[in-house]
């Protein structure tokens, strides 16, 4: 009987030894498996997380530049960056009126799209400068310079249009005053069509050339410089907005050129030009 006993003892404790190891097991597994779903949903929302944040970053809009109003800088006497004699709807600006710098009532609002590769816009603005500015000068016109980027592929495959729109912003928000020198030292460089456009290098040394402090701050974002701006392309998203509106808006080619906001096709007479400007601000009847 004791013999009995003692063999019905270890079947029990066998039982429970199995009970105790199967028990022990199955908690494992549901440990592992808490483990492993945790983990899948960490990653889960890590992935939502970063899915999110790229089409928050590719929908916002891009961050407009300091001195440039809808996409524009305006010019005045003296190359005075000022607001634009008719402010969009909407919109606000810390910038002088134009009748600070001297403009007058009647004044014209002469407004150039212009692509820093485009060779056209190298001769319009060789030939008509002068003439501009000079009215500018007198207070008969304000200059609103728009600068797009349309021509990217005539520069290889390094974006010569887009990242010098993004120079142009990057300058004319840290330091405006040199808008008409800076113009001018671009159009000197003016890459070939079907060429490698500028490096950011070279950029940087053709803006230093007119005056461009490129360790300077930018007045939009504090903790960028002019040459970070550069190299970082910060205005990027400006500057495909911008020409998407130019295009949006009837601009069909560069340089494309509207006086009181209607087209003109007077671009390559210099004499013609400034007679339609003078008929729109009344100054000559016609």
């Amino acid at each position: 009987m004791a013999k009995e006993n003692s063999a019905e003892q270890r079947r029990n404790k066998a039982r429970e030894n199995a009970r105790q190891i199967a028990a022990a097991q199955a908690k494992k597994e549901k440990t592992a498996k808490t483990i492993l779903y945790v983990g899948i949903g960490v990653v889960v929302v890590a992935i939502i997380a970063v899915v999110a944040t790229l089409i928050f970053q590719q929908n916002k809009p891009g961050t407009e530049p300091s001195n440039y109003v809808a996409g524009g800088v305006t010019l005045a006497k003296d190359g005075a960056v000022v607001q634009p004699l008719k402010m969009p709807k909407g919109e606000t600006s810390k910038l002088p009126k134009a009748a600070n710098s001297g403009t007058k009532d009647n004044a014209a609002t002469v407004t150039v799209y212009l692509d820093f590769q485009c060779p056209g816009c190298k001769a319009f603005e060789a030939a008509n400068t002068p003439t501009l500015q000079k009215l500018a000068d007198e207070g008969s016109i304000v200059l609103e310079y728009k600068t797009v980027a349309i021509l990217d592929r005539m520069s290889g495959s390094n974006e010569y249009s887009t990242r010098s729109a993004n120079l142009a912003a990057c300058v004319i928000d840290s330091q405006p005053e040199v808008v008409e020198d800076f113009f001018a030292k671009m159009y000197a460089q003016q890459p070939e069509e079907n060429s490698d456009g500028r490096t950011d290098a070279e950029l940087l040394k053709v803006a230093e050339s007119a005056g461009v402090d490129t360790s300077k701050k930018l007045s939009s974002d504090p903790e960028q410089t002019v040459a970070s701006c550069v190299t970082d392309k910060s205005f990027e998203k400006f500057v495909k907005n911008s020409t998407q509106d130019a295009l949006d808006n009837g601009v069909e080619a560069t340089p494309w050129v509207l006086i009181n906001g209607k087209h003109t096709d007077k671009t390559s007479d210099p004499q013609a030009l400034a007679l339609e400007i003078l008929k729109a601000t009344g100054e000559v009847k016609g």
